[in-house]
């Protein structure tokens, strides 16, 4: 674990090397990449294995007696209480389709749960970072860290939802059910934890696989700009569950306050009527 004195003596080294990684990720953006599928039946690029490489190899230098775990180098569950869990190319398939919302996800987990995030996109350079009790902050290009938080709930407020690119029909007709005034948003990657964390949004339903290095630094930042990130049964995400570093079905809620337990219900409903 570090401290977060020390996380803010390495946040420029970090916001550095993240910037530097994802110059290389547009340099070959939009460009026919050679594509290898994974064990796991997900597609990987040199950019990803490269991003890695960068990411990885700061993080050593920076903090030497903290691993690595990373989507494109791990061994199974971690024996360390604390160590960096890294996504150094977050929505390759949208990278691949030509598109800009992919990211760069770097997280710091100790006994379980990230007390540590960090979101950087490419395309935009916004670049998000939390800490455990210390407030969750968005660097937007040029400017100085502005702190920021979730947005509030209104039932006479049109709640803006994101979701997967693939979302099955019947799940948004259930969201549609429970909420009168919704506009359903699909955006790919770890960017609609920054967008919920900075208040564009209020929640994220997530019921495809997905893996703890997709979640770990969004949570923290989630967390940390009074939102959760929950199961089905509203209990925290936790991390380091298994070899294989899979989390089940997750929900992303801005505004706590809000009545999101029934609305989780009807979803997990509409998606075993639909299985």
């Amino acid at each position: 674990m570090i401290s977060f004195e020390y996380f803010k003596q390495i946040l420029p080294s970090i916001h550095e090397v993240c910037v530097k990684a994802g110059d290389l990720q547009k340099k070959y953006h939009k460009t026919n990449l050679p594509i290898s599928t994974k064990s796991n039946k997900t597609p990987v690029t040199q950019i990803d294995i490269d991003s890695n490489t960068i990411i990885s190899e700061s993080l050593s230098e920076l903090t030497p007696e903290i691993p690595i775990i990373s989507e494109e180098d791990y061994e199974g569950i971690s024996k360390n209480n604390s160590f960096w869990i890294v996504d150094p190319l977050d929505g390759t398939r949208d990278y691949l389709d030509n598109g800009d919302n992919f990211c760069i996800c770097i997280s710091l987990i100790d006994d379980t749960y990230p007390i540590l995030g960090i979101i950087y996109s490419p395309m935009s350079g916004d670049f998000f970072y939390a800490y455990k009790n210390e407030g969750a902050y968005l660097i937007r290009k040029e400017t100085s860290p502005v702190r920021i938080m979730t947005k509030k709930v209104s039932a006479s407020d049109e709640i803006k939802i994101f979701t997967s690119i693939a979302i099955n029909k019947n799940i948004l007709q259930q969201i549609s059910g429970k909420i009168k005034n919704v506009l359903f948003t699909p955006l790919s990657s770890a960017l609609k934890f920054g967008a919920i964390a900075s208040g564009e949004g209020s929640f994220y339903p997530r019921l495809g696989p997905t893996h703890e290095w997709d979640t770990a630094a969004g949570q923290c930042l989630i967390e940390e700009a009074g939102g959760i990130v929950v199961d089905r049964n509203m209990n925290r995400l936790k991390y380091n569950k298994n070899p294989n570093f899979l989390n089940e079905e997750f929900f992303v809620i801005g505004d706590p306050s809000y009545d999101w337990k029934s609305v989780i219900d009807s979803i997990i409903c509409a998606r075993k009527l639909t299985n």
